[in-house]
């Protein structure tokens, strides 16, 4: 009797570990990608059009992030990102390619959304070509296993 129970557990138990063991998670995350950034409602005209870039001259005692402020807020967008993007645009308006050092009366050129990302993100022409034959594959991200 003791036998066919531990035999009956046991059998019960490698059933219930292969089910477990073949069961995988799976999750499926839409992704927004880029184009929503410019539906959105904002006051902020680098949100509104992706293509908008603006020149500033540099008041005395102004520092790159009073200018960042003003022209593209501060809930949009990544600080260090932008303030590196705008030394990388605008080299000989800062000392040394250092954003904390920044001449007065120098004129600022303030890129676009979509030159910075451009200059963040390199895209290979094959790469394109991919994207365009995959377009309903990049609207989702899965994840397999656990």
């Amino acid at each position: 009797m003791k036998k066919i129970k531990i035999l009956s557990f046991f059998s019960l138990f490698i059933i219930c570990l292969s089910k477990l063991s073949f069961s995988e998670p799976f999750v499926v995350l839409e992704y927004r990608g880029n184009s929503d950034l410019g539906n959105m409602s904002s006051d902020n005209l680098f949100l509104r059009d992706l293509n908008y870039s603006a020149n500033h001259v540099v008041l005395k005692n102004e520092t790159l992030s009073d200018i960042m402020l003003n022209y593209y807020g501060s809930s949009a967008f990544n600080n260090r990102i932008l303030s590196l993007a705008i030394v990388y645009f605008n080299k000989k308006a800062f000392v040394r390619n250092n954003p904390n050092f920044l001449y007065s009366g120098k004129k600022l050129y303030l890129p676009s959304v979509n030159e910075i990302k451009n200059l963040i993100i390199k895209k290979d022409k094959s790469f394109k070509n991919k994207e365009k034959n995959n377009s309903s594959i990049t609207s989702q991200i899965y994840f397999f296993g656990g």
